[in-house]
């Protein structure tokens, strides 16, 4: 191309740009796993994984996970002295959780009495 064509041909304007964005399928689908719960089986095994690696092989076996409600996962512990215990770590555990799975949104512990034990 010669220098003339080229310059007429920049002078052709360019089409803009979409204004409607449509969602990724991959967003669509991991939505729809995450309403329908198809993702709890793993999830539940990822968040005990990092619960027992958090608290330790002492107080782990003491302990259960319950469900992880706005950022706020609850936890249930065997007796008040366990309870103590996990209050007392809270903090400590709490940036374990959250440097192992940051993906969860994990904001908080709430430690209960377990009575089903």
């Amino acid at each position: 191309m010669n220098d003339d064509e080229t310059y007429y041909l920049s002078q052709i304007p360019k089409p803009l740009p979409s204004r409607s964005h449509a969602p990724k399928v991959s967003s669509i689908v991991n939505r729809v796993i995450q309403q329908r719960g198809y993702a709890a089986v793993q999830s539940n095994a990822a968040l005990s994984d990092a619960w027992n690696e958090a608290v330790g092989p002492t107080l782990g076996p003491q302990t259960r996970i319950g469900k992880l409600e706005r950022g706020t996962l609850f936890i249930f512990a065997a007796d008040a002295i366990v309870m103590t215990e996990l209050e007392f770590m809270k903090s400590q555990i709490l940036k374990a959780m959250q440097r192992r799975l940051p993906e969860f949104g994990i904001r908080g512990l709430r430690i209960k009495n377990d009575v089903h034990r």
